[in-house]
């Protein structure tokens, strides 16, 4: 054939793939699944916990050592390790709560090397699919959890261009308010419910 028939043929848009972010509950009940079931499935739970609480994307945080991590300032540093982060550039991010009781309990539990690896496993879709089987969730991957961060961060009112820079994006906040925005409406909606003050003609003093 001469001629390619295919360009007469109009190019089909394809409709954005829709966001699955698990709720608080329902990652409290992954995790503890995760827990309760074999040991392959503990281990990833060793996984998902830092990826929630943090916010990296799987490849950075499985190549993550001991000696990204300072303790004593109170942060740690996300470089991608051999192949690096998805902009190229490392980026240190504050030791969040949640991250920095899920790193003591880690190393509590080991020797630990400036060298070493923090987690064990590169990846845990397996370990998911099953936990979210048992426990009659819906399929939550990896990503769901740098997702189920960004939600959280926003819940809490953190700025925009300061999440961005939490989790890698150099864009001063364009893709996370473009991605997530909808969550701060549904969350200013829910927070509104809570102004409740008005003058109630019940209360109003008797006038002369």
């Amino acid at each position: 054939m001469l001629d390619n028939s295919a360009f007469v043929l109009r190019r089909r848009k394809l409709g954005k793939a829709r966001i699955v972010i698990p709720s608080k509950t329902e990652f409290e009940k992954l995790v503890a699944t995760l827990r309760r079931l074999d040991v392959r499935c503990r281990d990833a739970a060793d996984l998902i916990e830092p990826l929630a609480y943090s916010g990296m994307r799987l490849a950075e945080a499985t190549s993550i050592v001991w000696g990204d991590v300072d303790f004593k300032a109170g942060r740690f540093t996300v470089t991608g390790g051999e192949l690096g982060t998805k902009n190229h550039e490392a980026r240190v991010v504050p030791l969040f709560p949640a991250m920095r009781a899920y790193l003591e309990r880690m190393r509590s539990t080991r020797e630990i090397a400036s060298d070493a690896l923090i987690i064990g496993i590169g990846k845990a879709t397996k370990a998911l699919d099953h936990a979210c089987e048992v426990a009659a969730l819906p399929r939550f991957t990896h990503h769901c959890m740098r997702h189920y961060f960004v939600s959280n961060a926003i819940e809490t009112g953190i700025d925009f261009k300061t999440i961005a820079a939490w989790v890698g994006h150099n864009d001063g906040g364009l893709l996370v308010a473009k991605t997530y925005g909808h969550l701060r409406d549904t969350h200013s909606f829910e927070m509104a419910k809570r102004m409740t003050f008005h003058a109630s003609a019940q209360s109003a003093p008797d006038l002369p």
